[in-house]
């Protein structure tokens, strides 16, 4: 509802308020006043207030808008005195054309009406200032939040969007690296990998790293990354996906597991001669995803490249809930991602 419609409506409640007492005062005393004047009042003011609040009160109010806050303040409060005076003159020519039908007391009636009504009719003059300044003021402070969402939202966005940039390269050198590595020893391995490879990087192109995914989807993409890693390291790597049944529908944001487990085959290899075992286990009920692995341990937690990223990835997605957890227990180093 807009301003016009908020002092209309509080028009409108004054009018039948009036005709009220009026009809009150006409079934009590029934020769104090007249049927004509029971409904003529109630109408002629309303009719005076909406004339007076589109040819006067609306336009002075957003003339003043350009002053500042003093000035406005006390331009409003001389016109309230300029909007009185045409108000009684309006309501007093209506007196003398339905009513009196004459407009030989015109000079005593307007005097009249001004002293016993002049502080009531201000009164209604601020009381639509009011509401103007109040609806100004919330159309102010929402369009504000709208605008401060936003520019989170476009901000959010942005980055994204450059995280996405920086994880494309950075999987794409590594995984090249490791075709190079094999393609002497074994060519039909290295062409298996490389058919992968641009299975992976096509799903990684086409997706909107703005979005959430459904868990089984991400997951999906995770076990095309980790088949490629299994062609290069052979029996050194296993891994393992247990998702219970209430899991594969969950939300979370697009590719926001490979940078973990690349981060777990990177790390955990190092200084490592036996196998290297990863694990990601998925619980509904505490909506978390666990990646864990049996690798190098944390002598000092310093967060790759990827991992900062899944950081920020997931703070953009929960500003206010629980963030990813990186910490070692029992010999595994274990990754903590919230699911929303």
């Amino acid at each position: 509802m807009n301003r016009t419609k908020w002092i209309i409506a509080l028009w409108s409640l004054l009018g039948v308020l009036t005709l009220i007492q009026l009809t009150v005062m006409r079934v009590l005393y029934p020769e104090s006043i007249t049927v004509t004047e029971v409904f003529v009042f109630p109408l002629g003011s309303f009719v005076i207030g909406i004339l007076l609040l589109f040819v006067y009160l609306i336009p002075l109010f957003d003339y003043c808008a350009k002053f500042k806050v003093r000035k406005r303040l006390v331009l409003l409060a001389l016109f309230g005195v300029v909007y009185v005076l045409w108000y009684v003159l309006l309501v007093v020519c209506v007196y003398a054309l339905f009513i009196a039908r004459s407009f030989e007391d015109f000079r005593d009636a307007f005097t009249g009406f001004i002293l016993s009504n002049f502080n009531h009719t201000l009164k209604n003059y601020l009381f639509q200032i009011a509401i103007i300044y109040a609806y100004e003021f919330v159309h102010n402070l929402r369009e504000e939040i709208t605008h401060k969402k936003d520019l989170e939202i476009k901000l959010g966005i942005s980055k994204l969007q450059l995280l996405r940039s920086q994880l494309q390269p950075h999987f794409l050198f590594n995984s090249l690296n490791s075709v190079v590595s094999i393609i002497d020893e074994n060519k039909v391995k290295a062409q298996e990998m490389l058919i992968n490879l641009s299975d992976f990087l096509r799903i990684t192109l086409n997706s909107d790293f703005k979005k959430l995914v459904i868990l089984e989807e991400e997951l999906e993409n995770v076990g095309k990354y980790l088949s490629i890693e299994k062609i290069r390291f052979e029996d050194q790597l296993e891994y393992t996906i247990h998702m219970d049944d209430g899991a594969s529908k969950l939300l979370v944001p697009s590719f926001i597991l490979q940078p973990i487990v690349e981060n777990a085959i990177k790390h955990g290899f190092q200084g490592k001669s036996g196998k290297l075992t990863i694990l990601l286990e998925i619980n509904s009920k505490d909506r978390m995803i666990i990646v864990k692995n049996n690798g190098q341990e944390l002598t000092n937690v310093i967060e790759s490249h990827g991992l900062a990223n899944v950081r920020k990835r997931l703070e953009l997605y929960n500003p206010n809930g629980v963030s990813f957890r990186l910490y070692q227990e029992d010999g595994w180093v274990i990754n903590e991602i919230p699911i929303r």
